[in-house]
């Protein structure tokens, strides 16, 4: 009796939620909208995505690489230092490196005092992107951000309680206007001491596609410069992500150019497009008071990211191979693109709005207003029955927009897809469009 007692009270006891006693952060955390459109493509069998933005699997250099790492590591002194602990801030030669090769293609201003101690090495420019909202935002501060908008960051700074406020974009980038205008509402309404970051992809962005121009990036610069002067210093937290990813040759330098006391912009970049997502690295570059600030949290995540892909990569860039291989990618993303816009616009309704992206990986989408392409939507949901899948446009607004709860548009993604499946998915999510659009 007392053995089956035991067994009734085992079956019977419920374990104790954790949710109950989670920290406010974790309680602001939400699951990241991009898992959930990976379950999706998991559950769909014979399923094409075009909504992760994952990079083109065939071309990762793993034979080239598997050589230059065979080099560092028969070197006792290189191979040995590779697989040692290295600081949290990041491998000084690789910072030097970094801060360098930026000097050489003037993202730097000629006058500004930048050196490795500028410089911080993260798990991919997310980790950089997450210890700046850790180091500056506290609970109904303000982020400023494009609309549409970089989805996943989103997450980050509401994890932090932060508001987001985004500004128009156009098929130039965010406009300057609209800049000034939401600055000036902000001001009426008392809250410009609330504002920390602008938060902006300056080259072919995700989800537009688009490179901001020269002259816009000069009007931006400008327009946080005057309230800094006025006693609201603005952090702009410039995105480069897809920096090596533009198809032009001629494309702008950095706004960090403009930024003479290196104490305006944080400036990021991440390898995982550009090289391997596997090495998971980024770095971001910005005033030496943050850095210091975001280097002491980074103590408590990690002790500072994998040393031993640092040391890879460091042996990567000095060895010609990242350049060689920017070469080979930006061909295949560029024929790509090609193949992809030259299927949309056979396939694709007439009144469909496309933009025509000038690098990175995405293509954005405007279908007729009427139409609802949610997560919950007619259009998503015929899209899955004819297998394919794409990022709902709402969900790449931050939720001040109207957009966040009803959208039109849809972003596509052409970077890890073989042409012909690629230009297959476009079709059949033609065909799901054609249901609702003549």
């Amino acid at each position: 009796m007392d053995l089956e007692h035991d067994r009734q009270s085992v079956m019977t006891k419920t374990s104790f939620n954790w949710s109950d006693r989670f920290s406010e952060i974790a309680q602001r955390t939400a699951p990241p909208q991009i898992s959930w459109l990976m379950a999706q493509a998991l559950e769909t069998p014979g399923l094409i995505s075009l909504a992760a933005g994952f990079v083109d699997q065939k071309s990762l250099p793993h034979k080239q690489i598997a050589e230059v790492m065979r080099q560092m590591l028969l070197d006792p002194h290189s191979g040995q230092a590779a697989l040692q602990y290295g600081t949290t801030q990041g491998d000084l030669d690789l910072r030097t490196l970094l801060v360098d090769h930026l000097r050489e293609e003037d993202a730097f201003h000629p006058d500004a005092q930048i050196s490795p101690e500028h410089c911080i090495i993260g798990s991919g420019s997310q980790q950089i992107l997450y210890l700046a909202a850790e180091a500056l935002l506290n609970q109904d501060d303000i982020v400023l951000m494009e609309a549409p908008t970089y989805f996943v960051v989103l997450g980050v700074f509401q994890s932090r309680g932060a508001r987001t406020v985004g500004i128009d974009t156009d098929k130039y980038g965010l406009v300057p206007e609209k800049l000034e205008q939401c600055l000036e509402t902000l001001k009426i309404a008392g809250q410009l001491s609330r504002i920390k970051m602008l938060y902006l992809m300056s080259y072919s962005t995700n989800p537009l596609g688009v490179t901001l121009t020269q002259e816009r990036r000069k009007a931006i610069f400008s327009i946080l410069q005057r309230y800094k002067d006025d006693g609201f210093p603005i952090l702009l937290v410039e995105d480069a992500a897809y920096k090596r990813l533009v198809f032009d040759d001629d494309s702008p330098v950095p706004i960090k150019s403009d930024d003479e006391d290196n104490d305006q912009i944080l400036y990021t970049e991440s390898f995982s497009k550009s090289l391997s997502p596997g090495f998971r690295l980024g770095f971001g570059i910005g005033p030496k008071s943050l850095i210091d600030k975001m280097t002491d949290l980074k103590g408590n995540h990690d002790f500072g990211s994998g040393n031993f892909a640092q040391h890879a990569l460091k042996s990567v860039i000095q060895s010609g191979l990242f350049d060689r291989h920017l070469d080979i990618i930006k061909q295949i993303y560029h024929q790509k693109r090609d193949a992809a816009l030259e299927t949309l616009k056979q396939h694709f309704p007439a009144d469909a709005r496309i933009l025509h992206p000038n690098g990175g990986l995405y293509i954005w989408i405007t279908l007729p207003d009427h139409l609802d392409t949610g997560p919950q939507g007619e259009i998503f949901k015929a899209a899955l029955e004819e297998k394919v899948l794409y990022v709902p446009g709402c969900l790449c607004y931050s939720p001040d927009r109207p957009e966040s709860r009803r959208s039109s548009s849809i972003r596509l993604s052409y970077g890890m897809i073989d042409q012909e499946p690629l230009r297959e998915a476009c079709i059949r999510l033609g065909k799901a469009l054609q249901r609702f659009v003549g």
